[in-house]
């Protein structure tokens, strides 16, 4: 069957109505006005309006290595010969030693802590997501949370400025040289003795980067087309066939189910278009849905996308993804997302059907046929992906607005 010409036109008025990326939505965190990480100046924060925010999220040095080096550059510093009495002199440089040992492990923690603090409420809200979902998997397995390890990277940063500041304040207490240098000695014992106890948490917050900077970025200049469905529905072999190359398979750090990433090419224009598959979603409440649901809900919620739910009446999904309960899922999804363009497809047409009947009653008119098997319906496919694709690209990409004497002028510009 073939979607109606109405249909097709009613969907494209639909996206132009509805922005197909959500617009930011205001948090007490995010978009309250906020500080400035220089601590001087507010102003009012907005997300960011495009990904990759969590690949700028500064890098930790391990930290043997802040230590090591905070340690050396300290050890830099010489008495001041200028000073001729040698306690003054003593006290003056433990005082300095002690001051630049401290001071090198607290700014780059500070830095740290500040660009955290700064990033992570503004970021996209997909990604935002997906980095929410990332902690949360990690407190299910027992491991700190993001703001768990700041909070204890910052009581490091606090910890190593107090060995500092207690040294120095010794050896203005002391009245002879060589009882002032044993301060200096033991404020290099006590630092290491520090990050012996507490060091590792510097490692937590490593891992927490990894993980969030191996993120994928979605690219939100590029119209995409998600497929959705329950579980083992054919849904990645589908984008396998209509890409062009090898799909690529993006992994998610609270996962080990991917979701695979393919690109096509118009036939005629030779724009390049992503496909991808997302995990299966099943019929039941959000409360009771599980990370691999949240990222499924969050590329169709937070990125402009079009749909293709996929449907397998094969009987092979699972108990779980029975005719009805996709169905159901379908339904639920449909009314949560009325306006996005939208085809429903029934997969796996070589294989013998269940439910064929009350599908066809619940699906409107227009849902596709299709077998990646035999490559029944496939070109029909591909073209109703095209025409979805241009419905997403005119709203990315609008004509540029003609003025009244018919020349064109680039939407937003400021009028002469």
């Amino acid at each position: 069957m073939s979607t109606s010409q109405g249909e097709q036109q009613q969907q494209q008025e639909h996206a132009q109505e509805e922005p197909l990326a959500q617009p930011p939505q205001a948090s007490s965190e995010g978009d309250a006005a906020a500080s400035h990480p220089a601590g001087k100046k507010k102003f009012q924060r907005r997300r960011l309006t495009t990904t990759g925010g969590l690949k700028g999220l500064p890098i930790a040095a391990p930290a043997d290595e802040l230590l090591s080096g905070a340690v050396r550059r300290s050890k830099k510093i010489r008495q001041d010969m200028e000073i001729k009495n040698a306690r003054n002199r003593a006290r003056k440089w433990t005082a300095e030693r002690m001051d630049t040992l401290a001071k090198e492990i607290s700014k780059p923690l500070r830095h740290i802590l500040d660009r955290y603090n700064y990033q992570i409420p503004i970021l996209h809200p997909f990604e935002a997501t997906v980095a929410d979902l990332t902690v949360r998997a990690r407190a299910s397995r027992g491991e700190r949370t993001l703001q768990s390890v700041l909070d204890e990277v910052n009581e490091l940063r606090k910890g190593a400025l107090g060995v500092g500041k207690a040294r120095a304040m010794e050896a203005k207490r002391l009245e002879k040289r060589a009882e002032i240098l044993e301060v200096m000695d033991r404020g290099y014992e006590d630092m290491e003795f520090l990050f012996k106890r507490d060091g590792h948490i510097v490692q937590d917050l490593i891992e927490i980067q990894r993980q969030l900077r191996s993120i994928p970025v979605v690219q939100l200049h590029v119209p995409t087309i998600v497929l959705v469905g329950a579980p083992n529905v054919g849904k990645s072999s589908i984008v396998r066939t209509l890409s062009t190359g090898t799909p690529e398979v993006n992994n998610y750090p609270f996962t080990t189910r991917g979701m695979t990433m393919g690109h096509m090419f118009h036939p005629v224009t030779n724009q390049r278009y992503q496909m991808m598959d997302t995990p299966g979603v099943l019929s039941r409440p959000d409360e009771e849905r599980n990370c691999m649901e949240a990222l499924t809900l969050a590329s169709m919620q937070h990125l402009p996308t079009a749909v293709i739910f996929v449907m397998d009446l094969s009987g092979y999904s699972g108990e779980q993804s029975t005719v009805e309960k996709q169905v159901e899922v379908r339904n639920e999804l449909r009314k949560r997302f009325p306006r996005r363009p939208w085809l429903d497809v029934i997969s796996k047409l070589d294989l013998p059907r269940e439910g064929l009947e009350f599908a066809a009653s619940s699906l409107p008119e227009g849902y596709l046929d299709v077998s990646v098997h035999d490559g029944r319906g496939l070109d029909e496919l591909r073209t109703h992906v095209y025409d979805m694709l241009q419905v997403i690209e005119s709203v990315l990409f609008p004509p540029p607005l003609i003025d009244s004497d018919g020349e064109g002028e680039e939407e937003g510009a400021e009028p002469e």
